[in-house]
């Protein structure tokens, strides 16, 4: 696909944001410059500046959309009838299928998801559905522990097996491999 070689219409700042997204998708968020995405959509960089600030401000939209992606994903698996079992499995899909993307959602610091409250929105929608979850009748402390022990674990194992350090025949089999491991104590909700 070429690039336009003039924007003369619509809305600037969607389109670039898809831009911005389809080359998180392809390459992470290093594949993201200010330029490289007007050039995508046709303008000059500086054009990309009043919607987004800097480039920071570009991946924090971008985030926004790859958590809401998550979540989507996550809020079928809290339907299932086994919600934990579905939601390590969705999640762990999520980071296998969509590394580039993954990688920016989770390299978000609490600051930058704080101070835009699109992407603070989609965190705090990605929160809620782990907890109904991976800790369904616990509150505070124990509850956020019961999620952070999941998602520390498949963060940890995800990096692991993109290191070489976990091998595994295919996408299934890790998944697969990762549902068991969650199943297990010190993970279970309630221990």
């Amino acid at each position: 696909m070429e690039p336009k070689t003039s924007y003369h219409h619509g809305d600037l700042a969607r389109a670039a944001l898809d831009a911005a997204f389809d080359l998180v998708r392809a390459g992470g968020p290093e594949a993201v410059s200010m330029r490289e995405v007007a050039g995508k959509v046709g303008v000059a960089h500086r054009a990309l500046y009043r919607p987004f600030g800097d480039r920071e401000g570009l991946l924090n939209a971008v985030a926004a959309r790859g958590y809401e992606l998550l979540a989507d994903r996550l809020a079928t698996a809290v339907e299932a009838a086994d919600p934990r079992r579905a939601f390590v499995a969705a999640y762990a899909r999520f980071a296998l299928e969509e590394p580039g993307l993954y990688a920016l959602v989770m390299g978000r610091d609490r600051r930058q998801i704080a101070a835009t409250p699109a992407l603070k929105a989609a965190s705090d929608r990605v929160i809620q559905l782990s907890l109904r979850a991976l800790a369904p009748g616990l509150h505070g402390a124990e509850g956020r522990d019961a999620v952070i022990a999941v998602w520390s674990l498949l963060h940890g194992a995800i990096g692991l097996y993109r290191a070489g350090l976990i091998r595994g025949a295919d996408t299934d089999q890790l998944v697969h491999y990762l549902v068991g491991l969650s199943e297990g104590p010190p993970f279970s909700a309630g221990t």
